[in-house]
């Protein structure tokens, strides 16, 4: 118990040093620990290198601070990382893809209080998902898109499920793509494009997959067509739910990005576009449709 509560108490003080240079002697010292012997047992108990649970904490703050306005150099000052690129370098190493990425994704709540067994919890993950590594071929989409500002879009602070705060009447715009293209699969497609780090804004779009056999039909106006690359993809099914849609898709993306990426062997390839893709699951009841990550 004398070790549990000492770590215990070394969260906390972590928390209430967040912003300024934490170090290991520093920790070990308060707590009448010799530094090595401070960080064995930091690492028995959580799980995780004390300066790793440092840098992967203010990270969190960092994310809060973004999530409500903020900017990325600022959070980068502000939690001791000096630069846009290292504050971009240590994100990526933590949690797999770039801050930009993420914060389309995922809207980040104040961090609670850290005890020794959320630590574990945080390499463990949470609900378990269905997921297949898998190889796309490349196709293309048709349908419509907009400009936004990070990290928001409308009254929705991410992007998953954007569709049910926007202005547009998605439903009626895509039952008339999916007239167009009578030959091709019937999907539709949500994604995020042309993201600009340095002003903070990216292209929403969303759209129909469009096959070959409709490849002369002629392009309705005011459509867009993106030509998705394919490639190697990472493909996440939301669970099966009567209500809370919406939801159940935000809640799949925040699994995705807080535990799956982080810990699984594949990181983002940002060389490349992700996308949520909606079918025949997406209509009636029970729903879900699938998230595709582009891996390497």
């Amino acid at each position: 118990m004398e070790y549990e509560a000492m770590v215990q108490s070394v969260l906390d003080e972590i928390d209430r040093r967040i912003t300024e240079n934490i170090r290991a002697d520093e920790l070990a010292r308060a707590q009448n620990y010799s530094t090595y012997h401070f960080c064995r047992v930091f690492m028995a108990l959580t799980g995780t290198p004390v300066m790793v649970y440092v840098t992967r904490r203010k990270l969190a703050y960092a994310l809060y601070d973004l999530s409500r306005g903020g900017k990325v150099i600022d959070a980068a000052m502000d939690y001791g990382f000096e630069t846009h690129a290292g504050f971009t370098k240590a994100f990526k190493k933590c949690y797999g893809c770039p801050p930009s990425f993420y914060r389309l994704h995922v809207m980040a709540g104040p961090p609670e209080r850290a005890t020794i067994e959320s630590v574990k919890q945080f390499r463990h993950g949470g609900i378990k998902m269905q997921v297949q590594i898998r190889e796309i071929a490349p196709f293309i989409i048709i349908g419509y898109a907009s400009r936004h500002r990070m990290p928001g879009v409308g009254r929705n602070p991410h992007v998953p499920a954007f569709w049910t705060e926007s202005d547009l009447d998605y439903e009626a715009a895509l039952s008339t793509l999916h007239n167009s293209y009578v030959k091709s699969h019937h999907c539709e497609i949500s994604l995020c494009l042309d993201i600009d780090e340095e002003h903070e804004r990216f292209t929403y779009m969303l759209g129909v997959g469009v096959d070959e056999a409709d490849h002369a039909v002629p392009q309705r106006p005011g459509t867009y067509l993106h030509n998705m690359q394919g490639g190697l993809y990472a493909i996440f099914t939301t669970p099966l739910v009567q209500e809370h849609y919406a939801q159940s898709i935000k809640d799949t993306w925040k699994e995705i990005l807080e535990h799956w990426l982080p810990e699984s062997k594949y990181e983002y390839d940002n060389t490349r576009v992700e996308y949520e893709y909606y079918d025949e699951r997406d209509h009636g009841r029970p729903m879900q449709m699938d998230i595709y990550v582009p891996v390497k």
